[in-house]
């Protein structure tokens, strides 16, 4: 065994970790590369993607109105974007606000390997048991105004 496949065990060993908890305590379709956590969004879990000049914003007015879920930073070629997973929209919008998208079924989103920031991807908002997805309708909506 060389000493960088030692290097990798404790990194592999963490990313199955992490997955295992994303997965046991939330139930999420989680899947695993070396290095990554990779949460594949579903027809009842989708994510809305947008900067952090309007997630900020859109974050505290949610939580103004006691809507609870959860908020990666996913960090791209620059400034960080923030992903809300939401439940899916019951009513489907034929415009979204500009710099505003919605990450469809089939997409894979990097997850954070706990709660220190890792590989560009964080935790803006952690997912608790029962309260780790934003409502689809009242996000949108609410990011519409």
């Amino acid at each position: 065994m060389t000493s960088s496949t030692l290097s990798l065990a404790g990194t592999a060993k963490d990313v199955r970790d992490a997955a295992l908890h994303y997965w046991s305590c939330f139930g999420w379709p989680v899947r695993t590369s070396y290095t990554e956590v990779l949460l594949t969004l579903q027809r009842d879990m989708l994510a809305v993607v947008m900067d952090t000049d309007r997630g900020g914003p859109l974050l505290r007015e949610l939580e103004a109105a006691g809507s609870r879920g959860c908020v990666l930073s996913l960090r791209g070629n620059g400034e960080p974007w923030w992903a809300f997973l939401i439940t899916a929209p019951e009513s489907r919008r034929v415009a979204l606000p500009p710099g505003v998208w919605v990450l469809s079924e089939g997409t894979d989103l990097p997850l954070p390997q706990g709660s220190t920031p890792a590989n560009g991807v964080g935790w803006i908002r952690e997912p608790v048991p029962g309260g780790t997805l934003f409502d689809g309708d009242l996000l949108l909506d609410t990011a519409a105004v």
